[in-house]
């Protein structure tokens, strides 16, 4: 599994587990924190795209009172669309 790989992963991962009351908040620190940011750049999400997620589950951050911000542009050479992010996440279900 390629790193961008494992990333896009832990992302899917964390915005699944935004459901579980027992994980949300540490999703919302992974969301809230460096850690989503990091996991993002990796996979080749651009700034324009975090947004887009960020925004997607802001309501969860809202509640928790936590602030959130994309990253910073990165190449890594692997460029995942969020329309992307939403088929592979209902195909591995």
């Amino acid at each position: 599994m390629k790193v961008a790989h494992l990333a896009e992963a832990i992302i899917l991962q964390s915005i699944d587990d935004l459901w579980d009351e027992e994980k949300r908040q540490g999703c919302i620190d992974f969301f809230t924190g460096e850690d989503f940011r990091t996991c993002a750049a990796i996979a080749g999400i651009n700034t324009s795209d975090q947004i887009k997620i960020l925004k997607m589950f802001g309501g969860f951050m809202r509640a928790s009172g936590r602030s959130v911000t994309a990253g910073k542009e990165t190449d890594f050479g692997h460029a995942v669309r969020l329309s992307e992010l939403g088929r592979e996440s209902a195909a591995s279900r």
